[in-house]
C-alpha cells in the first residue's frame, strides 16, 4: 500500500458533488467501476473509488493516476486529458446538462474509461518489474514466446511442454503454469469453455498434486467460470476466470487462464495463474499475474 492512498494500485479518484455522488449518478459510477471481480469469493471490486467533493482537490489527489471528474455543464461530453499533473495519468471528465444526460454519458463511456484505467495499471506493473532473464531465456527456448517474468518467480516444476513458476508471498503463493494445446483441442464439437476447462483439469491432475494421497487441483465445480474473447499483444486470446479447489483436499482460491492463439505454429499458448493465500487479499495477486501474462509475445 502506498503512503498516499491516491497512489494505490487500481484506485480511482472521483471528483464529484455530494448531491451527484449520493444520487443515481453516484450509484451508476459504483455499479460500473466498483463491480466485484469475477472468481473472487471475497467480493473485492475491480477499482477502489476515492470520492472527493468537486470544490476540493488536494495536491495529494492531483497525482492520482486515474481521475474521473463528473459535473453538470451546458455541454454534454466525455473528454480525456493525459499526464496533466504527473506521468502515467488519465483524467476523464464527464459533463451533462442534467442527471439523465450524465447517466447516458456514463453508460456509453464507462467501458472505454475502465479499459484505459485498467490497461494503464497493467502497463505500470510491467515497467516496474525486474525481469528474471534466466527464466525468460528458458521460456523462449521451450515455448518460443517472450514473457516478462519478475525476478521473484522461480521454477517449481518442469515437464514436457509444461512449466510451473512460483512466487512465495508470506502465507501463500502465486503460481503460473505455461503449457500448449493444439487448435483441435479447443476447436471441436464442444463449446470453447468446455474444452478449456477439460484441458485445465487434465494438466492440473497430472502436475498440480496436493499433500493428501490422490489429491490434485481441479476447477471448482459449484460455479461456472466466466469466459470471453480478448487480445494479447495483437494475438487472439480466450480469457477464463473462476475458482480452483483440490480433489480430496481443502485448498482453494481464484485463477485466471489465458489461451493465446499462435497462428504460426497452429497451437494455443496457455498460461494459467492461480493464487493461494488464505489470509491476504487475492485481488492484487491476480492482477500481478494478469500483467505478466499480458506481456506475452509469440515469437
Amino acid at each position: 500500500m502506498a503512503k498516499n492512498p491516491y497512489l494505490n494500485q487500481n484506485s480511482v479518484t472521483v471528483l464529484i458533488s455530494q448531491s451527484l455522488w449520493n444520487g443515481k449518478v453516484g450509484a451508476k459510477i459504483r455499479e460500473k467501476f466498483a463491480a466485484p471481480i469475477v472468481g473472487l469469493h471475497d467480493c473485492e471490486s475491480v477499482f477502489t473509488l476515492l470520492p472527493i467533493h468537486a470544490n476540493y482537490f488536494p495536491s495529494a489527489a492531483k497525482v492520482s493516476r486515474n481521475i474521473l471528474i463528473v459535473s453538470s455543464s451546458f455541454k454534454t461530453q466525455t473528454t480525456l486529458v493525459k499526464n496533466k499533473y504527473t506521468e502515467n495519468q488519465n483524467i476523464y471528465t464527464i459533463q451533462g446538462k442534467n442527471q439523465e444526460l450524465l447517466l447516458n454519458q456514463l453508460q456509453n463511456s464507462s467501458k472505454e474509461i475502465m479499459n484505459t484505467f485498467y490497461n494503464s495499471e497493467i502497463n505500470l506493473i510491467l515497467t516496474k518489474n525486474k525481469i528474471n532473464t534466466k527464466l525468460q531465456k528458458q521460456i523462449k527456448k521451450q515455448f518460443s514466446i517472450d514473457i516478462q517474468v519478475p525476478t521473484d518467480y522461480q521454477k517449481a516444476l518442469q515437464g514436457e511442454n509444461f512449466l510451473w513458476l512460483r512466487k512465495e508471498i508470506g502465507s501463500g503463493y502465486n503460481n503460473l503454469l505455461i503449457y500448449t494445446a493444439s487448435f483441435s483441442a479447443l476447436y471441436n464439437k464442444n463449446a470453447l469453455v468446455t474444452n478449456s476447462l477439460f484441458i485445465r483439469n487434465q494438466v492440473s491432475k497430472k502436475y498440480v498434486l496436493g499433500k493428501t494421497d490422490g489429491s490434485y487441483m481441479i476447477t471448482e465445480q459449484a460455479y461456472y467460470p466466466s469466459f470471453h474473447t480478448t487480445e494479447i499483444q495483437n494475438n487472439l486470446a480466450y480469457e477464463m476466470r473462476g475458482n480452483w479447489e483440490f480433489h480430496k483436499d481443502f485448498m482453494n482460491g481464484p485463477y485466471l487462464n489465458f489461451a493465446i492463439r499462435d497462428n504460426k505454429l497452429k497451437r494455443f499458448i496457455i498460461i494459467d495463474g492461480f493464487a493461494f493465500n488464505p489470509i491476504h487479499s487475492k485481488k492484487d495477486l491476480l492482477f500481478e499475474m494478469e500483467a505478466v501474462i499480458k506481456s506475452t509475445k509469440i515469437l
